[in-house]
């Protein structure tokens, strides 16, 4: 079993220390487990501003791949948030340390974060259009990853599900960039901690990267407590499995490693 999107006490929105969630994962089955906390250069929010004091986390990192290392392998990673302006701080952390495993994900649109912003007031379509064109905008310009977390994070905040046809054309430009770059996408299952049912990325966005020759897929839990590690997984490996797919990817080195469903 494994579980490719985990966050420790090491991210500002996590209690839970590194060694409770590694021993929480073992004691659940995982034999493979990625702890990728939050680095958010330029997060807008002083009270989750979403640094790590990397020292200590390297250390840690190191200490529970030792400890635990005959009852579970430690994937030593990153969710790095990806933001314009902030691509040369990103670079500058993931490159001094041998990560085995990045995630890029969107928190923010510009520097405006998603997580607090309302959403009342505005024109949610525009908006979601938008969003996907900043998506397609940073990815053109920044490569230092190895999966998008949570594809379609926005629709998680705007509201009721919006139709998205109108953004489909940017998506795939988006999803033809991963691909292209030869990096890949998660299936997130945290949306359903939240009590909405949605996959992220939605159904049509995950369908759409399959048929754009999308290879490279992982799992994650997004969790932030042991009881959300694994959430849902066996449904989001049959919908992998109904949409195509036939291997899903873990990480070590960087590299990708191709599994059978």
């Amino acid at each position: 079993m494994y579980d490719f999107h985990t966050h420790t006490s090491f991210s500002d929105d996590c209690d839970v220390s590194m060694k409770d969630m590694v021993t929480s994962a073992i004691n659940k089955g995982i034999t493979t487990l990625a702890i990728t906390d939050h680095y958010d250069p330029g997060y807008p929010d002083p009270e989750f501003p979403f640094t790590i004091d990397f020292s200590d986390y390297q250390t840690a990192l190191e200490n529970v791949s030792q400890l635990y290392k005959n009852q579970i392998k430690i994937i030593k990673g990153l969710e790095i948030g990806i933001m314009e302006g902030q691509f040369e701080s990103a670079e500058k952390i993931i490159n001094e340390y041998p990560y085995d495993f990045i995630i890029g994900s969107f928190h923010c649109l510009h520097k405006t974060d998603l997580y607090t912003f309302d959403f009342s007031n505005v024109d949610r379509p525009a908006m979601l259009k938008e969003f996907y064109e900043y998506v397609y905008s940073c990815l053109s310009a920044y490569k230092n990853y190895d999966v998008v977390g949570h594809f379609s994070i926005i629709d998680r905040y705007i509201g009721n599900p919006l139709d998205c046809t109108d953004s489909m054309p940017i998506i795939k430009e988006s999803l033809k960039t991963i691909i292209n770059d030869g990096k890949g996408i998660e299936i997130n299952t945290s949306n359903f901690k939240y009590g909405t049912n949605m996959w992220l990325p939605r159904e049509e966005i995950l369908k759409a990267y399959y048929e754009l020759g999308g290879e490279i897929l992982t799992f994650g839990s997004d969790s932030h407590e042991p009881k959300h590690l694994l959430n849902h997984f066996d449904d989001a490996i049959e919908l992998a499995k109904t949409i195509g797919f036939k291997y899903f990817c873990t990480f070590e080195n960087r590299k990708p490693q191709f599994h059978k469903l």
